[in-house]
């Protein structure tokens, strides 16, 4: 009995000391809600963030508690290593909220389990350096509060410290959820908007309890978008084709983390001198924030809302239907991967394996760009001329740390190795332009290699032939608007991308209107032949069609993101999404609520109709029996 009441009291403050740790790593998520609250925030931020530690720290220590029970040999190993995977696993998901704005969630765990995940993220050896060095100073650590632990387990004032802390768990939950609760029934921002630092906070809705205290509740957007994604209906009616004497090729450039600003004569002169002949879009904006996203709805036209219902049914985009039925050549290729994203099972689901061409990993980015490149050139020469082929090509170079060989430099001075273990957003400020400049190197690289396949076509003669698209999957932001790289918000940064094409035979000319990845597949497929109107098959419309549009949207991994002219409004579109997101200005400023309220209700009909196009291409049961 004496070794188990030790035993229980060992654990229970080493729990103490791990939370006290943990409350250390945390620390940054505390300083980010408090920055600006007032008395009342700085109550809520206390209680959460205390209660949220507590809560951490007993997921990361409670298993090795009960295994130690179990096997009391081990308890001590186990009390130690799941401590430290756990305060690992947080000071991971600090970094890359500090960073990206989001927490460690779907996305993050689909780039760890996934092949190519990791390795889209351009880590060094210094960044895996680092990593160890910081587990090991954390394990040193819990080793060390371990041997207090068992040191001070009979000791009385030990154990009263003990007590204390979990008496003040319950108060602790009680103050932060009545504070929430009571701040979301009013619509207050200070809370709601700061709530999100802590990772997997559980939002507490009490309008009820709030109208019978006689606080007035707030009427807040009821914009919300639950979809079922189990069913596809693609396209709404069967797509009919007239018959295409010449068959154009097709060529797709996609630049990772390619944003608008950096497609310049000086930059990028290959793209900005084909942008010349042919057609620059100047208000271009991709359809996510994100790779998947945005090179989804660059090949099928469609919300990136869909894709999971497209992945699950390997179902092909149209477009690469129509080219494979007319007996296209085809050159796919990738400086990442296939699998991550899984475009080998959207995009390309019907191609095979082999027809899907990889870079070898052991290369650095810019290498397999080049290598790419190469083979890319050998393809074109070793065609054959009398078929039409399409090409797409995803370069990686401007994928953050931003690679390029020593001749690609045009800006400097520039950032050398990027350590990404550590990287904070204060961390980076001194340094962003050097950053940027790696950036701009990396660009430039990817336009040398297009201007090496772009000359071989001409050399060839195919140019006349061929309709060239030159893009970015999505954009990169710098800290302009408060955040890093890309994946968090909607602002232009990170959603506004070059768009160049060439059309054989179009007089050449600057389109200023917006336009968006949504209707690059209808643009190619009315080339094609297909007779169908553009409603029947996307939500996007020709690159060249004049009509006005009420709005474009850009989705992430779990949100829309409705963009009209003079607001953006964003909407999850998971079943668990109820963050609660603030409408801006266009152009991404800070709107009073006055003008939020006044702007919703002016795009209402707008906002509407983006979410029901969300569910537009997902059969209804009657449909799906029919």
């Amino acid at each position: 009995m004496m070794k188990m009441s030790s035993h229980h009291a060992q654990f229970r403050i080493f729990l103490c000391l791990t939370s006290m740790h943990m409350l250390w790593i945390t620390f940054s998520f505390f300083v980010e809600g408090v920055t600006s609250a007032g008395a009342l925030g700085w109550v809520f931020h206390i209680s959460a963030w205390g209660f949220y530690t507590f809560l951490f720290t007993l997921i990361a220590v409670v298993p090795a508690w009960l295994l130690g029970t179990l096997f009391k040999r081990a308890a001590p190993g186990l009390a130690i290593g799941l401590s430290s995977a756990g305060l690992m696993l947080m000071k991971s998901d600090v970094m890359i909220y500090d960073l990206y704005r989001f927490h460690f969630n779907g996305f993050i765990w689909n780039l760890v389990t996934t092949r190519g995940g990791l390795s889209s993220l351009g880590t060094s050896n210094g960044t895996y350096l680092s990593i160890a060095l910081s587990a090991a100073l954390v394990l040193a650590i819990q080793i060390g509060l371990w041997r207090v632990s068992v040191r001070y387990a009979a000791d009385k004032t030990a154990r009263r410290v003990v007590i204390v802390q979990w008496s003040l768990m319950p108060l602790l939950f009680v103050v932060q959820g009545m504070i929430y609760g009571l701040s979301e029934a009013k619509n207050e921002g200070e809370i709601l908007d700061t709530a999100e630092v802590y990772p997997y906070f559980q939002r507490i809705r009490m309008h009820h309890l709030a109208s019978q205290l006689g606080i007035q509740v707030e009427r807040q957007h009821a914009h919300k978008l639950l979809v079922d994604t189990a069913r596809i209906h693609y396209p709404l009616k069967p797509v009919t084709f007239s018959p295409v004497a010449h068959p154009p090729n097709i060529m797709i450039f996609a630049a990772e983390s390619l944003r608008w600003d950096r497609m310049t004569p000086d930059i990028m002169p290959n793209s900005w001198h084909l942008a010349q002949q042919g057609h620059l879009f100047t208000q271009h904006y991709s359809s996510g924030n994100g790779t998947r996203e945005g090179l989804f709805g660059l090949f099928y036209g469609l919300y990136g809302s869909y894709w999971a219902s497209f992945l699950h049914a390997q179902k092909a985009p149209i477009l690469m239907d129509r080219l494979q039925a007319l007996n296209y050549q085809f050159d796919v290729r990738t400086s990442a991967k296939f699998s991550y994203p899984e475009f080998s099972k959207t995009l390309f689901a019907n191609f095979p394996l082999s027809a899907l061409h990889e870079a070898d990993e052991k290369l650095s980015p810019w290498q397999r760009d080049e290598w790419n490149a190469n083979q890319q050139i050998a393809f074109i020469k070793q065609r054959d001329s009398q078929r039409p082929f399409m090409s797409f090509f995803f370069f990686e170079s401007t994928h953050a740390r931003y690679d390029f060989p020593p001749q690609a430099v045009i800006a400097s001075p520039y950032l050398g190795d990027v350590n990404y273990w550590g990287m904070s957003r204060e961390s980076i400020k001194p340094r962003i332009s050097e950053f940027k400049n790696r950036y701009t190197n990396a660009a430039h690289w990817v336009d040398v290699q297009i201007g090496r396949i772009l000359e071989t076509l001409r050399a060839q003669g195919a140019l006349e032939n061929t309709i060239v698209i030159i893009t970015g999957d999505h954009g990169e932001e710098f800290l302009e608007k408060g955040n890093w790289g890309h994946n968090s918000t909607f602002v232009e940064e990170q959603t506004h991308v070059p768009m160049v094409v060439w059309v054989p035979g179009q007089s050449a000319g600057e389109i200023k209107r917006v336009t968006s990845h949504l209707d690059i597949a209808p643009t190619l497929l009315q080339r094609l032949g297909i007779n169908n109107p553009h409603q029947d098959y996307a939500l996007g419309m020709s690159l060249f069609d004049t009509q006005a549009r009420d709005f474009i949207v850009v989705s992430d991994w779990r949100t829309i993101g409705v963009q009209t002219e003079a607001l953006k409004y964003r909407i999850p579109y998971q079943q668990h999404g109820i963050k609660h997101y603030v409408p801006t200005g266009r152009h991404d400023e800070t709107l009073s609520s006055d003008q939020q309220s006044s702007l919703t209700g002016r795009y209402q009909s707008q906002l509407l109709q983006a979410i029901k196009n969300c569910s537009l291409f997902i059969a209804s049961s009657k449909e799906e029996k029919q």
